[in-house]
Formats: C-alpha cells, structure tokens, sequence
C-alpha cells in the first residue's frame, strides 16, 4: 500500500497539540525543610531546581499534590486542567533547556556559535486513584536532544561545560519505572528504566550549575550524558534523619538482536555490558534551626570487560564518593538563603581519565532585593586526570560564575561564564565560554 507523503504542517500541529498536553508538573509549595534528602533532588534533568531554591526538594513520596496557583509554570495550568487530572492520579510535566554557547578564549574554536536544546516530557500515573492500588507509581519520561555537542566544536574539555551536549542528537526513552511505596512510606522500591546519576551522588545545591560535574560526578566512570538503564532501585528510610539508598542497573540495557537497529534509535547504546551496583548512606542534620545539612557517602562496582587507557582490557572497576551539602544562611521559609556543597569522587584510574574529582560551590537566592526568586552561583571544579591518559597536565581546573534571574511563569533566564584552565590537561589553550540558558518550566 502506497504510503501517505510527509506532511510538516500536520507534523507541527500533533507536535504543538503534545506539548500543550504534555505539560504542567503539579508541585506543592513546600515549606523549608529540616534538610535537603539526597534522593530527592531536584536538577537540570527535572528543571525545578532552577525554578525554585533547592532549598525546596521534590516530595520524596512523588505525591501528587497541586497548588491552587500555577503562576511557577509556563502555560499557568490548562485552565483548570491540571488540577483535574492530578485529582485522578495523572500528572503530566516536562521542561525545555536551550544552551548558546560562545568560546571567548582557548579551546579548540573561537569562530563558532553552538545552540543546543533538551526537551524532556513526563507522565506520572499514581495508582491509588486509578486503580485502587495503594502506594504505586508509574512514572515515563522521553527526551529530545537537538543541535551539535558544543564541547566537541568550542572547547575539547574532558568534563565538559554543558550537561545537555550530547552526541549525535537523539530521541530518548529516559525513564520509564514502576515505584511501590511500602512500611508506611518509609521504603520505596523502583524497577524499570532509571537513571542513577539522578538518584545518587548529587549534592541539591549544585543542580542549578550549568557545568555538568557539579551536578552529575563522573559516577559511571566517565564524563558522559547521564544514560538510563535497566534496574531495580532501593531507598529505604532507616531513621527520619537517615536514608540508606542501593541499586543495580544493567549496563548494556539490550542485547544485540534483530532489533538492536531499531532499540538504538530509541536508546542509544555506548556501554560494556555488565552490571553497575551502588550504594550510598545518607545523614540529615541540624547546625541550628536555619541550617540543616546533608552528608552523603557511596560506592558504586561495574561488571564486565572495559577497555584500559593503556590498550589493553580489564574485568571490572569500580570507585566511591563522599558528598556535603549546607545551608550557611537563611531567612524564615528560605525566602532568602546562603548554601554550600562540596563533593569528592574517585574512580578506577586504569579506566577513567578522571581518576579523582572535587566540585564544590556556593549558591545565593534572592541576594538582590527585590529579586526574591534570583540565584547566583560560584563554582569551581577540578579533576585529576589518571597518568596513563598521558595528558601534558594531570588536571582540568573549572570556574564558573552564574546569575539565573527568574521571569516568572516558569521561565528562568541564566547567564553563565566558566574559565577552563588546562583545558583537556593541557591539550588545549585554557578557554573562556560564555552562555546563555533559557529554562521553560512547564
């Protein structure tokens, strides 16, 4: 049968009549908690960290819980729409991410201008309401990735200066998981597609930070966009102080088959197959009553054959990280707040060119009178490279200084600048990139 041709303008409608659909996260105005809960933070891969302080996580049940205004979100709430679905136990949301980049100094290029973007839609189906089935969750998301990787062209750094370059573009299933809320909320299990650069080893306060370590630590061995796996996942609340979280995941995600082509264009695949195994301790405490902190310590091992710096091969490899994130300062309900992070990790030095990395920062909301909403940053982060990735430098020093200024509507606009000295342990000339980003929040 002979096939319809291509219709674009057809094309746009079903795509605008998604993204119409496919948006409005329902999220509570929490009060300032007692301490941020690593597991649930928030980040650049959900957005609502550079919506709102992180002085506010997510709920760590994911509760379906709307306010009764929606004036943090982009189209406002579907007059009335939102709150509807959310009341039967369906929450749709997403974010939009766009980076323009500009290289001042160094690097590879100073001639090019790259624009990228990351459009991420989600579905959350509470099952309790839907089905009668108490304390379960479905949740899905799929990623867009459009445009070059920026450090590919502009600059040849090893950590990278933007989370969303990716390479090539591509549609991604992210996440797709079923969560079962157990001991009166005190256990949480998750088995499905996840990502574990989004459950483990991120200090909250370094989210908003456009430069990937700050959020994301090398924690799958090597500086990549995070890519979701197979696993199964457990977070377990020990205390109401102390969080125990452990997950196994599936490296590789799909065996070679007759359908390899056609997973790959879904998920692409660019890891040994193996099993990736993480564990981490989380402590909730108090300095005084306006400044709670977190300290994390993990682990993580990863089966399989990997390929040496040096040639050759190896079976498994593995590393560990200690993480604190504290509030220094903070008005009452954090309507203004000081907060400080810092993080170590260390990997298997045979595999990974970063075989030791520090990132820390210090994150200022609502600094500017009258700007209550307004964050501003300053970063540094350095990675020690492994002696056999043979580099004329053994490290990679980054600093970075933003100013996010909140439009409202869940528009945030973030200028960033970051100053690369050794860049690529001295394979470039130390670089200066510039950069624009537009965060929607829908």
């Amino acid at each position: 049968m002979k096939r319809k041709p291509f219709s674009r303008r057809k094309f746009r409608a079903h795509f605008s009549l998604a993204l119409l659909l496919l948006t409005g996260r329902c999220m509570a105005d929490t009060p300032a908690p007692t301490a941020a809960p690593a597991h649930a933070k928030s980040s650049p891969k959900t957005a609502a960290a550079v919506a709102k302080p992180a002085a506010q996580p997510a709920a760590t049940d994911e509760t379906l819980t709307c306010p009764d205004s929606y004036n943090d979100t982009l189209e406002g709430g579907l007059f009335g729409y939102r709150k509807v679905l959310a009341s039967h136990g369906i929450e749709l949301g997403g974010f939009y991410l766009n980076d323009t980049s500009w290289n001042l100094l160094g690097g590879i290029s100073t001639r090019k201008t790259i624009n990228r973007s990351l459009l991420d839609l989600e579905i959350k189906l509470n099952t309790d309401p839907l089905f009668g089935w108490r304390g379960g969750k479905v949740v899905g998301s799929v990623r867009f990735h459009f445009g070059p990787n920026g450090n590919n062209q502009q600059l040849g750094s090893i950590q990278g200066y933007s989370l969303i370059d990716y390479n090539p573009p591509a549609t991604q299933l992210y996440e797709l998981y079923y969560q079962q809320t157990l001991l009166h909320g005190n256990w949480k299990l998750r088995i499905g597609t996840m990502d574990a650069n989004a459950i483990f080893d991120i200090p909250a306060d370094g989210a908003i930070f456009v430069n990937p370590s700050s959020e994301d630590p090398p924690l799958f061995l090597q500086p990549a966009p995070a890519f979701s796996a197979p696993g199964l996942t457990s977070i377990y609340q020990l205390t109401p102080t102390t969080t125990l979280l452990a997950g196994v995941f599936y490296d590789g995600r799909f065996h070679p088959t007759v359908f390899d082509s056609f997973l790959n264009a879904i998920e692409p695949v660019n890891q040994p197959v193996g099993a990736f195994l993480t564990a981490e301790l989380d402590q909730n405490y108090q300095l005084s009553s306006r400044q709670p902190g977190t300290i994390g310590i993990g682990g993580f091992f990863r089966t399989g054959q990997f390929s040496t710096l040096n040639g050759g091969t190896q079976t498994d490899a593995g590393g560990g990280y200690l993480f604190i994130d504290q509030t220094l300062w903070q008005t009452p309900h954090a309507v203004h707040r000081l907060a400080a992070f810092f993080n170590i990790t260390g990997n298997d030095p045979r595999v990974s060119e970063i075989d030791n990395s520090i990132q820390s920062g210090v994150l200022a909301t609502g600094l500017i009178p009258g700007r209550d909403n307004d964050q501003i940053g300053l970063g540094l982060d350095w990675a020690h490279l492994s002696s056999r990735a043979h580099t004329p430098d053994p490290y990679e020093l980054v600093l970075e200084g933003f100013y996010a200024i909140s439009l409202g509507r869940g528009v945030t606009l973030q200028p960033d600048l970051q100053y690369f000295a050794d860049t690529a342990g001295g394979l470039y000339p130390n670089g200066l990139m510039a950069m624009i980003r537009v965060n929607l929040n829908f």
